[in-house]
């Protein structure tokens, strides 16, 4: 498999962050290539990191029932309290994480209002299992 250039690499993102979604396989040519001004946001809970993180990630641990993972109330309240937009640094491109989609759907607003550029993973880390990528074991030095 080739890597993919600077140049596409940027176009992938450029692309991801107009349309504030990517795809599995556009962030898998991110996370083996180098990209800069790319900060990968794991947004799940710590139980779940635990599981495993796709490789590069950063952790942004919020809350979430497990017990019932439709249920968002817990992750709402959670990421309100702890999104604090002055320790984001707005020169970076933010791609949020989360198990399968709904908590990105939630807190990708919240960047977006604050002039963030941001998008959000399809799929989360599920769907990134289901394609064979890895996942890398969540590293305590990179809690946000």
């Amino acid at each position: 498999m080739n890597t993919p250039g600077a140049q596409e690499l940027e176009a992938i993102i450029d692309k991801a962050m107009f349309n504030e979604m990517i795809s599995v396989e556009q962030l898998h040519k991110i996370v083996t290539g180098t990209a800069s001004n790319l900060m990968l946001l794991d947004i799940r809970c710590p139980e779940e990191q635990r599981e495993g993180i796709i490789p590069g990630s950063f952790l942004f641990p919020n809350g979430h029932n497990l017990a019932n993972r439709s249920d968002t109330s817990i992750f709402r309240r959670s990421f309100s309290d702890r999104f604090k937009p002055e320790q984001f640094n707005p020169d970076l491109r933010y791609i949020l994480i989360c198990r399968s989609g709904p908590r990105t759907e939630i807190a990708l607003p919240a960047f977006l209002e604050h002039g963030f550029s941001a998008c959000e993973l399809i799929g989360g880390v599920l769907e990134w299992v289901r394609q064979g990528f890895a996942l890398a074991p969540a590293d305590a030095s990179r809690i946000l």
